[in-house]
C-alpha cells in the first residue's frame, strides 16, 4: 500500500572544502543539516556535491542524507539520494530512498521525496511503502 507524508524541514547548507584544492571554482561541496517537522520528525546529515555551468541557471547536484528520528510514528534511519538539474532555470530533481536503508521500525522502506519553497518555508511530500518481514527475501 502506497503511504503519504507530509511536513516542513529547515535546512543549513555549510560549505566545504573540495578535496581537489585546485578544481574549478563552478565546482562546490556543502555539508547538510537538516530538521523535518510534521509526519516525518527528526533531523538528517549528509553532502552535496555541485556544479554551476557558465550558462545563468543552469547547475546540477548530486547529495546523500541520512535521516534518523520517526516515520508516521515508527522509529528508525533511512537513505535519501538526490540527484537535481536546472537548465536555465527549469528544474528536475529526484530523490529516492537507497533500497535497503531502512533501519529498526523502518526496515524495508522505499519511497521518492518531493520538495516545494514558497514564501521560504521548504515542504515536502513523501511517498512510501514498506516492506513487512514476510515481504523480505530470506
Amino acid at each position: 500500500m502506497t503511504l503519504h507524508a507530509h511536513g516542513t524541514f529547515t535546512v543549513q547548507l555549510t560549505p566545504q572544502p573540495l578535496a581537489d584544492p585546485t578544481a574549478d571554482s563552478l565546482l562546490g561541496r556543502l555539508a547538510i543539516a537538516k530538521e523535518f517537522q510534521g509526519d516525518i520528525t527528526g533531523i538528517s546529515h549528509g553532502e552535496m556535491l555541485s556544479a554551476r555551468s557558465a550558462v545563468d541557471g543552469s547547475a546540477g547536484y548530486v547529495a546523500i542524507e541520512r535521516f534518523t528520528g520517526t516515520l508516521h510514528g515508527r522509529r528508525g534511519s533511512f537513505v535519501l539520494q538526490h540527484s537535481g538539474t536546472m537548465t536555465r532555470g527549469a528544474q528536475q530533481l529526484t530523490i529516492s530512498v537507497v533500497p535497503d536503508s531502512g533501519t529498526d521500525e523502518l526496515e524495508g522502506l522505499t519511497g521518492t521525496m518531493n520538495l516545494q519553497i514558497a514564501d521560504g518555508v521548504h515542504a515536502y511530500d513523501f511517498i512510501f511503502t514498506q516492506a513487512t518481514s514476510h515481504d523480505t527475501p530470506a
